[in-house]
């Protein structure tokens, strides 16, 4: 088994379609075929299934994939690594659970690899419950994840926080809304974030307290995917009302869910009674810093003139 056979495998269960694989890894479809035929000749199982509505994938493939993913992924962190030569000092590894670069930590980021350019910073991202994980087993010391957290197993500091809301289409029958209670979702199809992420698991919460099982329509896994969906009036979507006017969009609306209020919360979380290292005590100074600095401002702006 070679690392380039397991980058092909990735892309095709990515895309779904040889095509489209083979152009993203600057390879001919024969040739891509080619050698995922050779791989699973190697392996002596079938990986994938070719039915009219595309690729699927084999029960052998789901759980080639996971390990492939992380086989390539720490090639590619070697890779970089390495290829930044000899000057580099100690790495540090951090979680980011999906959304939480975007919302809150790229410009700490960007000011940490400015001002400690001897550490090489280690990026990944995943969904909430492998980060939490990942601060578990000390596969990484610092996490930043959407609550709520468990506070046995973490110190936690909150970071943002944001309300959810239903992402529609202007001509929807609730576009006019100006808020919504968890109640109305009863019968809505709606289109949410993997069923690994936090917000699935508070939206069914929040829903079987009130009596009823929402109707997942489709799970995503790119924010970008749900709301062109919602663009397209075919389906409704959870997002949260501050990504919504990130990502406005002229006939898309953002409706706040406040019937129990239903908010989405970036912690940053390390293992209890961990004592950091002093690469990871840099990064989480940073984070602080910037949250202090976000606090600063919102005071300076509601002051009164």
């Amino acid at each position: 088994m070679e690392i380039r056979q397991l980058v092909y495998f990735n892309a095709i269960c990515l895309y779904k379609k040889i095509s489209k694989a083979a152009k993203a890894c600057a390879i001919s479809p024969q040739g891509l075929s080619m050698a995922i035929l050779r791989l699973e000749k190697e392996l002596n199982y079938k990986l994938f299934e070719r039915t009219p509505l595309g690729i699927v994938l084999t029960p052998q493939a789901e759980f080639l994939l996971p390990r492939a993913q992380k086989i390539v992924r720490l090639m590619e962190e070697c890779e970089a690594y390495f290829s930044k030569g000899a000057e580099i000092g100690k790495p540090l590894s951090v979680m980011f659970s999906q959304g939480t670069i975007e919302e809150f930590a790229g410009i700490p980021i960007a000011k940490f690899q400015e001002r400690y350019k001897d550490i090489y910073l280690d990026i990944r991202e995943s969904q909430d419950i492998p980060c939490d994980m990942a601060v578990e087993n000390q596969e990484v010391e610092l996490a930043l994840t959407v609550g709520p957290v468990d506070l046995d197993l973490f110190d936690a500091t909150r970071l943002f926080s944001s309300a959810h809301a239903l992402i529609v289409h202007k001509d929807h029958a609730l576009a006019d809304r100006a808020s919504l209670s968890i109640r109305e979702l009863k019968g809505l199809p709606l289109v949410v974030m993997r069923d690994s992420t936090r917000t699935y698991s508070y939206l069914r919460s929040l829903c079987n307290q009130e009596g009823f099982e929402p109707i997942i329509e489709t799970f995503v896994d790119n924010i970008l995917l749900l709301y062109y969906l919602a663009e397209t009036n075919h389906s409704v979507g959870i997002s949260t009302v501050h990504l919504a006017r990130r990502l406005s969009r002229p006939h898309l609306r953002a409706i706040p869910l406040k019937d129990p209020p239903m908010e989405w919360n970036i912690y940053m979380i390390k293992r209890k009674g961990s004592r950091l290292s002093p690469e990871a005590k840099l990064f989480e100074k940073t984070i602080l810093q910037h949250l202090a600095d976000q606090q600063e401002q919102i005071g300076a702006d509601t002051l009164p003139e």
